[in-house]
């Protein structure tokens, strides 16, 4: 950001503290509350997922909208709509964060025994009640895709400092700096960043419905995919809509 750039965010934020009454000089302390960070950092994940799509997929075919709609009762809170423009074909692409703290050699685990991590996949507390069901977990058809990266899954949790702490087991930190091929927590956190994944929700779905949280293996996930692969993976979903033999690439 360059100087100019700089003043004009100053100035946004200190518009957005007039118009919701917040007091600027405390903006960033009620911003680093351990209650309001992991919704800030839920919404980044969002539209970093959305930034990732529009560098991935191809803008000739594909139409991507950042939607910001309010949950209605029964209703997910759909973060991307994802239009191919030649059949007009609508996909729901959905962001989540990996859970708090899950990263795990897997040595422990009676389901997974290999390095891997889980993505929170369920329905928020506040969308159960008022969707008047006890059921958090979506059906395997409310999202087309899901996206996600390991890097909520390298915080401790129940942390009660101001700055978010890495995971405290030594052992799963050696295979995370092999894996990526790092040497310091910053650079570690940054390649997790980038490390998206996604899946299909059929292939993980349990009698129709997603798990709560599933997990993703670190290493040659079968259903957990590198986002190399999204277009392809996108097509084939645009293709079984339309009932068409073939779609090409351009």
């Amino acid at each position: 950001m360059n100087d100019d750039e700089l003043k004009r965010l100053g100035q946004q934020l200190a518009e957005y503290c007039e118009k919701y009454l917040i007091p600027l000089p405390y903006v960033f302390e009620i911003l680093n509350d351990q209650k309001v960070t992991p919704m800030t950092r839920g919404k980044a994940m969002e539209y970093n997922a959305y930034l990732l799509l529009r560098e991935k997929l191809n803008a000739r075919e594909w139409s991507i909208e950042k939607l910001n709609l309010c949950a209605q009762p029964g209703h997910p809170d759909e973060d991307i709509s994802v239009t191919h423009k030649r059949t007009g074909v609508i996909l729901k692409v959905e962001s989540k964060s990996a859970v708090r703290g899950s990263m795990s050699c897997g040595t422990r685990s009676r389901i997974c025994k290999e390095p891997h991590f889980n993505v929170k996949c369920h329905r928020s507390r506040s969308n159960i009640k008022l969707s008047g069901t006890s059921n958090d977990r979506y059906k395997e058809d409310v999202f087309d895709i899901i996206l996600t990266n390991p890097l909520n899954a390298l915080y401790e949790k129940g942390t009660i400092g101001e700055c978010l702490e890495l995971i405290r087991d030594r052992g799963i930190l050696e295979v995370l700096y092999r894996h990526y091929n790092t040497e310091s927590e910053k650079e570690l956190l940054t390649e997790c960043n980038r490390d998206w994944r996604f899946v299909v929700p059929p292939s993980i779905a349990i009698d129709g419905y997603i798990p709560r949280t599933p997990v993703v293996k670190l290493i040659n996930d079968t259903n957990w995919f590198n986002i190399a692969a999204l277009e392809d993976a996108m097509l084939r979903i645009v293709k079984e809509r339309t009932g068409r033999g073939r779609l090409s690439r351009h």
